[in-house]
């Protein structure tokens, strides 16, 4: 008991001399007015408070339900002043106001069904059989993670779908294989974001696409939205590395920092999960086929299958009908139709947009599941439909996260303005080579602790490339800095969304591979802050001041490889 107490009383010591050295970095950096400034809107250091309270909190106390429910109080008092009217007002303002989008109610719907579609093709044996498939080509742990990287890399269009399908299926392929649930919390999330983000067709690059018409079209460009985003791909250094390091730490079998000791942890006793962790969700049941028909991948393929190409199929022909509506033609053998269809149907988001036809699609996926189960008597009506009643018990966690998130967003975006706040502080007179480096790690620390990316981008690309331009054109560096900095942009904000506690990925691969939320983000940020260091030092910083890509392309592979040659270790081996 009395240690106990000493825990506590340790932990509230540093966690308030953290709190007390970050605000006061925060108070004394100086703010500067910029040509960003809203003339409108006054910034304070105050209003980095709500997302540093979420962090500290969540990293001293180890309680994701306190850091939001802090972050979100001190939010509240912030915006709305300390009365008896502040709660009512933030429960309005910030949680009924999210829940009221349609997106949002969509996105519940959809982890509803798919997680229940999951439910379904496990009880049918549908997951074994794909499995026992896939096994024939994994031949131990190496291989086992590689195959959850490439799956990654199969369901490309969506971050939602990609999180949710990939780390359900490939659960009980990384537990046969005694893959910390940490590890494969990691494999997943790094191939949702930056997959999604880098897809030639994707509901990613339709929205990006969109905030770059515009500013292409304001600075009178002759490039167009689309055009840029395929130009920039190869500056895309943060996703190319995060990917790399996926199939570099997969294939070379060593992990170093936390995900290493999680490794060891599984690889010698079999704990798959820290002792004392609590998971969102907890393992799947066992199956138990002997009175049913042997376990066959198509009952798990098919359904999904339904999904996905249903998903995909049914955001071209969404998108054709609000073509269609507002007089514009369409070919469905047209490319350039064919990523406009993906653009109107992003820009539908107070119809529910993408996230309505993907919870068509899992409905789809689900009606084929219970059919095929039930016509070939792996289940009974009650047993396909009680796979959906238990899954409520297992997404009440998800959703008090989510809820939270989209809150911290609204109180930071809307009424702290804490971008705006960081923006005065970076200012507006900096060297034009240093403008891309800026750039990235501004977006990097502006999404992690929002916990959008689509927010980030939507706040920043209007703002700071017209400045990309001015100065690139000023200094006689042409559309290099322009490109580049249009680059670190959406890099910047996929690391946020990669990695901060409260994206809603982050929490979405969580729940999907059983992982404990805060093992999941301690062991991951590791490897995404050596990801974004490469990227900063040999893709941004070099190619700001005229390398081009040449110096990341050659020197991240290389200096990955000598990171985890000379730190990492394999779990299987002694220290």
């Amino acid at each position: 008991m009395k240690g106990s107490s000493n825990r506590v009383l340790r932990r509230t010591v540093f966690f308030t001399l953290a709190l007390l050295a970050t605000s006061g970095f925060f108070a004394l950096l100086p703010q500067q007015e910029t040509a960003f400034a809203d003339a409108g809107v006054t910034t304070h250091w105050t209003s980095v408070l709500p997302p540093v309270i979420a962090i500290l909190v969540a990293l001293f106390y180890r309680s994701l339900i306190a850091a939001l429910t802090t972050a979100f109080l001190t939010g509240s008092v912030l915006a709305f002043g300390f009365t008896l009217r502040t709660l009512p007002t933030a429960v309005d303002e910030f949680v009924i106001g999210n829940l009221q989008a349609r997106f949002n109610i969509y996105i519940f719907g959809f982890l509803f069904v798919l997680v229940g579609l999951i439910h379904v093709i496990n009880r049918n044996g549908g997951i074994q059989g794909a499995i026992r498939q896939i096994e024939r080509l994994v031949r131990g742990p190496r291989s086992a993670k590689v195959s959850v990287g490439l799956a990654g890399l199969a369901v490309f269009f969506d971050d939602y779908s990609n999180t949710v399908v990939v780390g359900s299926t490939m659960r009980s392929l990384s537990d046969r294989w005694k893959i910390s649930r940490e590890k494969l919390a990691y494999l997943v999330d790094s191939t949702t974001a930056p997959v999604a983000g880098l897809a030639v067709i994707s509901t990613w690059i339709a929205f990006e696409v969109s905030l770059f018409q515009g500013v292409t079209e304001q600075l009178g460009l002759e490039i167009g939205g689309y055009d840029l985003f395929l130009t920039i791909l190869p500056l895309r250094f943060y996703c190319l590395a995060t990917l790399a390091f996926v199939f570099l730490t997969s294939a070379m079998n060593r992990d170093f920092g936390p995900m290493l000791r999680a490794e060891r942890r599984a690889a010698t006793t079999g704990e798959l999960v820290a002792p004392g962790s609590r998971p969102l969700v907890s393992s799947y049941p066992a199956i138990n086929l002997e009175n049913h028909p042997p376990a066959h991948w198509l009952h798990a393929v098919l359904p999904l299958a339904v999904v996905i190409l249903g998903a995909f199929g049914g955001i071209i022909f969404y998108g054709y009908l609000l073509l269609r509506e507002s007089g514009s033609p369409f070919s469905v053998f047209s490319p350039t139709d064919l990523r406009r269809s993906f653009g109107a149907v992003s820009a539908a988001y107070e119809t529910g947009g993408v996230m309505m036809v993907l919870f068509l699609a899992a409905v789809a996926g689900s009606l084929v599941a219970i059919v095929l189960s039930i016509a070939r008597r792996l289940l009974t009506w009650k047993e396909a439909l009680g796979c959906y009643v238990k899954t409520l018990r297992f997404l009440g966690m998800a959703i008090f996260i989510l809820v939270m998130a989209w809150s911290m967003k609204s109180i930071c975006g809307d009424a702290l303005h804490t971008d705006l706040y960081l923006l005065s502080v970076v200012g507006d007179q900096i060297p034009a080579g240093l403008v891309p480096l800026v750039t990235f790690l501004l977006a990097a620390g502006m999404s992690f602790a929002l916990g959008t990316s689509w927010g980030t981008m939507g706040i920043l690309i209007p703002i700071l490339l017209p400045f990309a331009h001015a100065v690139g054109t000023a200094e006689g560096a042409g559309t290099s800095i322009f490109i580049l900095t249009a680059a670190a942009i959406l890099d910047g904000a996929i690391f946020g969304d990669h990695c901060s506690p409260i994206s809603d990925t982050t929490v979405l691969s969580s729940l999907s591979t059983g992982c404990d939320h805060l093992d999941h983000v301690n062991t991951q940020l590791v490897y995404a802050l050596t990801s974004m260091l490469g990227a900063a030092s040999l893709g941004y910083l070099a190619a700001g001041f005229g390398a081009g890509g040449a110096v990341f392309y050659l020197g991240f592979p290389v200096a990955a490889v000598l990171l985890l040659v000379l730190v990492g270790r394999n779990p299987l081996r002694s220290a």
